[in-house]
Order: structure tokens, then sequence, then C-alpha cells
């Protein structure tokens, strides 16, 4: 068949008419979700250690990525509990989001039962980012090198040895209730409004000791301020000598905490996405390089996969909780 321009002419303006009627009736598919002009994280966390870091990390590469100005906001309080009805009353697009930890989302739901929160639920996964090491540090007028020269002080200390931790029914207070039943000891737990207060403690000495993120501890065990004698789930990159506490003899002590960026319930799976690769940038090895020098190791994981480890960790913190009988008021 030959076709003149006139014909042709007709044929190109009925394609294009064809094409922006079916954008139209399908734009809920190809429409480009695009955030506000400004995104706000709410770190619900006070201000210090790997959850600010890795949160300005997202920040950074959200405003670099899609050319808007991002903004982090701490708002501690309640395990979290202040930052999600905080992000609950703003908007979906994509321009409120959440830092959480992994504790926050599989665990404290678990023990406070007055709490209408159901991270599952009320949250959309976007990504998680890393995961962190914690240690068991205790202060150095305690008089012992090792856990278990820890564990045989501590059997006939009166008063018991306290530990802190970063307040009641967070994941730092559940490795201690963990420790204390497979230990068989009952130490003193002193809740603190965060890990960094209780960790300025450790080291002024008015407690024994904490599990805290080694990253956040490692210049003090340097400097020997303070005394790492365990670590959990595996050996540190930064300490690999310094044994699991598995290794030493003690069980439960190997579920490692994890952070992440979510959103509201509502927001769109085409607008997660978009946040997901923003915060991953188009190098997913350089992200990883900025993730282990911000002291993380990287867990990157989106969409099913995300939900799948945030399903099997509430499961799994769940069974151990039953299992043990284990008190955490």
């Amino acid at each position: 068949m030959h076709c003149n321009q006139k014909d042709n002419f007709v044929l190109s303006r009925l394609m294009l008419f064809l094409v922006f009627t079916w954008t139209v009736i399908t734009g809920s598919v190809f429409a480009q979700p695009t955030p506000s002009a400004n995104i706000k994280i709410i770190i619900p966390f006070a201000p210090g250690g790997p959850t600010d870091v890795l949160g300005r990390l997202a920040a950074e590469n959200l405003q670099q990525n899609l050319k808007v100005t991002v903004i982090t906001e701490n708002r501690p309080g309640a395990n979290g509990l202040v930052g999600v009805n905080f992000l609950k009353q703003g908007p979906v697009d994509g321009s409120n989001l959440l830092f959480v930890s992994s504790g926050m989302i599989t665990f404290s739901p678990l023990m406070d039962k007055s709490s209408n929160f159901d991270p599952q639920k009320d949250l959309v996964p976007i990504i998680c980012l890393a995961q962190t090491d914690i240690g068991l540090i205790i202060a150095t007028g305690v008089g012992a090198s090792n856990l278990k020269e820890y564990l045989t002080l501590a059997k006939t200390a009166n008063p018991p040895l306290s530990l802190g931790s970063a307040g009641v029914g967070n994941i730092l207070h559940a490795y201690i209730e963990i420790l204390k039943d497979s230990s068989k000891i009952d130490f003193l737990h002193v809740p603190y409004k965060g890990a960094t207060p209780s960790f300025a403690d450790v080291l002024g000495g008015q407690i024994s000791g904490m599990f805290i993120s080694v990253s956040l501890a490692e210049q003090s065990i340097r400097a020997k301020k303070v005394k790492l004698i365990g670590v959990l789930g595996k050996r540190s990159a930064l300490f690999p000598d310094v044994p699991t506490i598995t290794e030493q003899g003690q069980s439960g002590l190997d579920t490692l905490p994890w952070f992440a960026i979510m959103g509201p319930k509502g927001m769109s799976p085409e607008t997660a996405q978009l946040l997901a690769s923003a915060i991953m940038g188009s190098n997913e090895s350089d992200f990883r390089k900025k993730i282990y020098a911000a002291g993380s190791t990287p867990l990157l994981l989106t969409g099913t996969a995300f939900s799948d480890l945030i399903k099997n960790e509430t499961n799994a913190w769940s069974k151990l909780i039953f299992d043990k009988k284990i008190n955490f008021q």
C-alpha cells in the first residue's frame, strides 16, 4: 500500500490521539509518582548512633536523586510510637516518611498489648537499609575481662549488677531479658530514654554495662574506656577477636537489629518503589560502601522480600517470648 504525505499526517495524528486516550484511561499505571517539594523523614529516636547516620544517608540520596528538599526530624518516645503517630497525621504522597528499627516493628508491638499499632497494617515497607552489630559492653570498674568472669561475678553480686537499655520494651531490653533467662541471673534492668544516655552511664560507671551498637561504642572500646565482652549473632568486623555470646555458652542472643524506611498506610506501591529506587541510587555498590562507612552492614531489601523479613522476624520473636516465658514488664 502506498501512503502519500497527507495519509502519513492523518495516521500520525491518529496514533497520538490513541496514545493520549490510553494514557488518560490508565493514568494510575503510567503516571510517575512524585512527592511534593519537601520530604520529611521522622526519626523516632533520640539523636545519636546509627539511626541518625543512616537516616541522614537516606535523606541525602533522596535529595540528590529526586531534586527535592529532604529534612530529618527526631521525635523520640514510647519505643517509636510518638514518631508513628506523627506519621499517621501526615500525607501519603511520599513526602512523609518514617525511619524505623526492627525492634519497634517486630518486637515492641508484642510487648505493648494496650497499643493499637500494627506495623504490618499501619506502615508500608519501602526499603530495608542495614543491620548493625550489637555488643555487650561493661564499665572499666567491673572486675571482669570476659563474659564468663562477668556472669560469675553477677551470680553473687548484692545488689544485682545493673544493665542499661534504651527503655522498657525495646530490643536492647529484650537482649537483657534473654541473657537473664539463659544465664539464670537476675540482672537489674535500668531503662533510659535512648541508648546514648545509657552509654554515658556505663562510661561513668553508674551502671555495670549494656547492649549497644558496636560502631557507637567503637572509639570508647579502643580507648579502653569500656570493655567489649561479647557480640551478638556473628563476630564483628570491627573486633573480630571478640567471640559471640553464643560461642560463650549463652543461647538466644543472635538476632541483630536492622534499620529501614517505611511510609504511612495508603501510600501507593508506585510511590514506595520510586522512593526505594531514589534512596538506593543508580549505583548499589556505591550505596553499600556508604553504609559500611557508616559503621553498619548493608541489608538491602524492598517489596516482598522486605515484607517477608518483617513477618518472619515477628513470628520468631513471638515464639522466643512464649517458649522462654520471658517477662518484659
